[in-house]
């Protein structure tokens, strides 16, 4: 039925219906119908992965990164922050999660070299993502796909998002950033794997540089995607669950078990699924939606 432009379920239509089953060449059909009734939704995600995937061949988000980590190298208490914001906002905006996994690489030295440890150079790129990827901004691959299906504005509701965003981030953080403070005064607290005595000068000592190119790259980037805004539970899970593939193989490049993992993450995830709870009680509570 059609209440205010939008097709909703009728709570009085439901009846039980002989049954129909498919013929094997209605499957066939079904596959090619499935494709031409969703094609706006395909169609958007390809664009938006094949534009990170440009994005990322141009080197401009490594150049980023990079020109971050050293303007940060004697500012390490401003490392976490700053670079988990970047991370929840790349998951929150783009739907950054397996994109993550070769930052990783980057994170762990850097922090190992500036008196952190492993744990905390993985936590930085996976809780940040985690964080952004859950609240979801505008998050094309969540908000976008599902609220194109629900016949809803793409992107509305952005303001209530964006305050769950600034809790989780912000408790986030803060969790990060005592475990790391732990660590910078008793390194024995700390997991090293296989990254001790990693040297931070050795480790920004590369050639990479962030170009004017590359600046301009990121600028074109963000007014698209300001002007596609415009246009038009899973999140939480992903950094525990040790089936989420990117998640064990950001694990595994860290060189980290997933049951020191656990243990390290418990209560974060606890206190993650806390805030998603409240958000939805409050969210009911104010009658958040339909937009």
């Amino acid at each position: 039925m059609e209440v205010n432009g939008r097709s909703v379920v009728d709570p009085q239509s439901f009846q039980f219906v002989d049954s129909s089953p498919v013929k094997p060449l209605g499957l066939v059909n079904s596959i090619h119908t499935g494709m031409e009734e969703a094609a706006g939704i395909i169609f958007f995600v390809l664009i938006i992965g094949g534009t990170f995937g440009i994005l990322t061949t141009t080197g401009a988000i490594e150049a980023l990164i990079v020109t971050l980590s050293r303007k940060l190298k004697n500012q390490e208490k401003w490392l976490i922050p700053i670079m988990m914001f970047f991370f929840a906002m790349g998951g929150s905006l783009m739907g950054m999660a397996e994109e993550t996994i070769p930052y990783i690489a980057v994170m762990i030295p850097l922090a190992v070299a500036l008196g952190f440890d492993v744990i905390t150079g993985a936590v930085i790129v996976l809780v940040g993502a985690s964080v952004g990827f859950t609240s979801a901004i505008m998050n094309p691959f969540t908000v976008g796909v599902a609220q194109g299906i629900a016949e809803l504005p793409t992107f509305s509701g952005a303001g209530f998002r964006i305050g769950v965003f600034a809790v989780m981030y912000l408790v986030s953080v803060g969790f990060v950033y005592r475990y790391a403070m732990k660590v910078k005064r008793d390194r024995s607290l700390g997991f090293f794997g296989g990254f001790e005595g990693t040297n931070a000068d050795e480790l920004l000592r590369s050639d990479v540089v962030l170009t004017t190119r590359h600046k301009w790259i990121l600028i074109c980037f963000l007014i698209n995607f300001l002007v596609l805004a415009f246009q038009f539970g899973d999140g939480i899970s992903n950094i525990f669950i040790p089936t989420s593939g990117y998640f064990m193989a950001g694990l595994a490049l860290a060189g980290i078990p997933w049951s020191r993992w656990m243990k390290w993450i418990l209560p974060l995830i606890v206190a993650q699924y806390a805030i998603a709870v409240v958000a939805v009680v409050v969210a009911q509570l104010i009658g958040y939606g339909p937009f």
